[in-house]
């Protein structure tokens, strides 16, 4: 037989082996990526019914708080302080929470669409006057402080979640939470005087159905197609930022409110971010809230479109080109390699999470197998007219 069949057989054999290679190792790497996510640590929350502690959390710059001004209402269990909020979609890495349940409670996987602990506690005067006037709170847990602002202004970052979420939307059942600063409710919907509730913020009821303010709501329950995130409750809103401005000079009150309304069944939670309460505006997290719901959609195609095609036709075929020409059987395997593991990896994952399941995967290693087919083929017939 001639020498160029032999070397049409082993290029044959080489690419076929190598596109094996490159497509199992491309599987792998965004597995491994993928698998990483999944696992990764959620929410933790430390319970604690110690008011100094959970002020201290959220205190920030150019406030003052007397120390002996400090009151907590509420069982032990209904309160905490949480980190790793981020990991579990809530746009608040770390902070305080109160619940008119069991803090713990909190912490994800969604495994029951209604969870609940009746702590046997009676409401809130205040909560009342938020919900019609038939219906009553239970369960109040309350954190109420004085405090001085040095600039005359107030600012803090929260998040409202529910179990009540989506069955309860638009009912005359809905949890209730309150900021009420000197008397006056300033947990309102950015730009509105409207309270932020359960009927003020939502997806509707099925969802899609006669919501109010949907930008600002993110669906977690299992019986609309969740869970989506890290978390029990069925749904939760946007990072939203309570304010005040123009304080007058001196002391003023403040009580961070929450209970169940018309009865003690189905918790909510209000998340108030650490060192946010402040005179000043504080610097959020490039928010979960604000950017997942909207970034997992936006961001993710973006990284996709930007990254992953860097990697692959900007740098991977660089290495190839290069090393192919050279010596096809001794360096084309070291410079795929040593791109792929540099750029692939890197940037590939970045582009992919949020959008590919694991089924998506080895497409870009089909493309580059049928690039590498097309190039070598070009290879063989300049090398067979050689010989």
């Amino acid at each position: 037989m001639s020498t160029s069949y032999f070397f049409r057989v082993n290029l044959a054999m080489t690419i076929s082996q190598f596109i094996k290679k490159l497509s199992t190792t491309f599987a792998g790497t965004a597995f491994v990526a993928l698998s990483g996510i999944t696992a990764a640590q959620a929410i933790s929350i430390t319970p604690t019914s110690n008011g100094n502690d959970l002020v201290n959390e959220i205190l920030g710059s150019g406030i003052t708080i007397p120390p002996d001004s400090i009151n907590y209402i509420g069982t032990g269990g209904a309160s905490g302080i949480f980190t790793d909020g981020l990991l579990s979609g809530i746009g608040i890495d770390s902070g305080i929470i109160l619940t008119t349940g069991t803090a713990t409670d909190a912490k994800g996987p969604n495994s029951s669409d209604k969870k609940t602990t009746d702590n046997k506690l009676p409401g809130d005067s205040d909560l009342d006057g938020l919900i019609l006037e038939e219906q009553t709170t239970f369960d109040a847990t309350i954190l109420e402080f004085d405090f001085e602002s040095e600039g005359g202004d107030l600012y803090f970052n929260y998040v409202f979640a529910s179990e009540e979420y989506v069955e309860w939307t638009n009912s005359k059942f809905n949890d209730v939470f309150g900021f009420f600063l000197n008397g006056t409710n300033i947990a309102l919907i950015p730009g509105t005087s409207t309270p932020v509730a359960i009927n003020t913020v939502n997806g509707g009821k099925p969802l899609g159905t006669d919501a109010s303010n949907p930008e600002f709501f993110n669906n977690n329950d299992p019986s609309e197609g969740g869970p989506f995130f890290d978390i029990e409750y069925d749904g939760f809103t946007n990072l939203f930022t309570a304010q005040a401005l123009g304080l007058s000079a001196g002391t003023h009150h403040i009580r961070l409110a929450i209970a169940d309304a018309g009865d003690a069944f189905l918790d909510s939670a209000v998340f108030i971010q650490a060192n946010s309460f402040s005179d000043m505006p504080t610097n959020t997290p490039t928010g979960m809230p604000t950017d997942t719901p909207t970034g997992m959609l936006t961001d993710t195609p973006t990284g996709m479109l930007t990254d992953t095609p860097t990697g692959m036709l900007t740098d991977t075929p660089t290495g190839m080109l290069t090393d192919m020409a050279t010596d096809m059987a001794t360096d084309m395997p070291t410079g795929i390699l040593t791109d792929m593991a540099t750029d692939m990896p890197t940037d590939m994952p970045t582009g992919i999470l949020g959008s590919q399941s694991p089924e998506d995967v080895p497409e870009p290693s089909v493309l580059i197998g049928l690039f590498i087919v097309g190039f070598a083929g070009s290879l063989l017939k300049r090398k067979i007219n050689k010989v």
